[in-house]
């Protein structure tokens, strides 16, 4: 039997490489290429990824320059449905139509929407009118309109990262066949120790200098300005206490990035934060971190850093809402702490630097976790078997239709 085409598409904008595209890369990097032909569209070019998929032999398609979701300008219900209006009629038509066209040229068996019900509507769309089998995937609590329970009853499955998630999108009456949920993983062995002392020396920062971090795009929902005010008070108790963090500003993230330069130059914190900037050596510098922060003020549905710290054997402090309550053992692979709570995280951070055997048992938990539950290998293997078992239905369900 020939390989069944798998058309994956990323929509997002503005240069970014988040979670869901990195996502999607290690998932086409691992499918079993004699059973799946994965090919990726994009919206906008994104190089480092078309040369990465083009050295692995998978097509890379890159739709042309169409217009971008906007803001509603003024708060409200009336002007939320104002833009969507707008929006539906300028912004996902065209979309789809570019979207179809590929479909048609490229003839896959399934379209795995990488971006969810809400972001991706317009593939929906076009995979709808293509009847092709459709695969939404779904990363947050998005909002979801009129629009998307409508055709959301033409979505084989929405693949959700939590049960949490999977329960927000059945109670917003999504009519998916199938709503189930498939945790994320990483490599495993991509994260292994060895890589901090070099970071720790690129920044200036003692061996033996207790060092915290926190890792993700600088924007006003990951809480970097918490983690900052958590460490100013956690220096009472540990003065020498150091904090790296790492990523880049996204596009929505300038005035924030600001706020955090001011307060990270006030004399309790001057010098002893580091803004290490986007960085392709993200293992090693959680490597370097002795404990490693959580700091979402918003919950986060997910958390892949999570896992990444707890694959390096690295103890976490994370808000007790959203994705840490699925990834996060309190007091066995790290701690929970109140949502927003400065106090609270400068405490958790202070319990620890105090306890270094503790600190090293919740690293080996951490890493026997990752190692039971968040391997790639689990992932990948649960999405290979959604893939036969749609491509599988919709192949009879064709054949039927032909009989008849």
């Amino acid at each position: 039997m020939a390989a069944r085409r798998i058309l994956f598409v990323e929509s997002s904008m503005g240069g970014v490489i988040g979670g869901s595209l990195t996502g999607i890369l290690h998932l086409i990097a691992r499918l079993d290429r004699t059973r799946f032909a994965p090919s990726l569209a994009l919206f906008e070019a994104k190089p480092a990824v078309e040369e990465e998929l083009a050295r692995r032999g998978v097509p890379v398609h890159v739709l042309p320059s169409l217009p971008g979701r906007r803001k509603a300008l003024a708060p409200g219900r009336l002007a939320r449905a104002v833009v969507r209006a707008a929006d539906l009629w300028q912004v996902v038509g065209p979309r789809a139509r570019a979207v179809g066209g590929l479909i048609r040229r490229e003839r896959p068996d399934l379209v795995y929407c990488a971006n969810g019900l809400t972001a991706n509507l317009d593939a929906v769309v076009a995979a709808a009118v293509a009847r092709r089998r459709i695969v939404c995937h779904e990363k947050g609590f998005r909002r979801v309109g009129p629009a998307e329970r409508f055709m959301s009853r033409w979505v084989d499955a929405c693949v959700c990262m939590t049960d949490e998630i999977a329960a927000h999108y059945r109670t917003r009456h999504v009519r998916a066949r199938r709503v189930l949920t498939i945790l994320d993983g990483i490599d495993t062995t991509e994260f292994r120790p060895g890589g901090g002392p070099a970071v720790r020396r690129e920044f200036g920062i003692p061996p033996d200098a207790p060092l915290v971090g926190i890792v993700g795009h600088i924007q006003g929902w990951k809480g970097q300005l918490l983690a900052a005010e958590a460490v100013a008070r956690a220096r009472a108790k540990h003065p020498a206490l150091r904090c790296l963090v790492v990523g880049g500003v996204h596009r929505d993230g300038a005035e924030y990035a600001e706020r955090l330069r001011a307060r990270i130059a006030a004399p309790d914190l001057a010098g002893h934060v580091v803004l290490a900037g986007a960085r392709r050596d993200v293992p090693a510098c959680l490597d370097a971190m002795d404990v490693v922060l959580h700091s979402s003020v918003t919950p986060e549905p997910f958390g892949r850093v999570l896992i990444e710290a707890m694959a390096l054997g690295k103890p976490l402090v994370a808000p007790a809402e959203g994705g840490p309550l699925v990834v996060v053992v309190d007091g066995t692979t790290g701690l929970l702490v109140p949502p927003r709570d400065p106090d609270a995280l400068a405490g958790a951070i202070v319990a620890l630097l105090d306890d270094p055997p503790r600190r090293a048992a919740m690293g080996a938990a951490a890493r026997a976790r990752v190692d039971a539950v968040f391997d790639i290998r689990h992932h990948v293997r649960r999405v290979q078997e959604l893939f036969d078992d749609l491509i599988g239905a919709g192949a009879a369900a064709t054949a039927a239709t032909a009989a008849s």
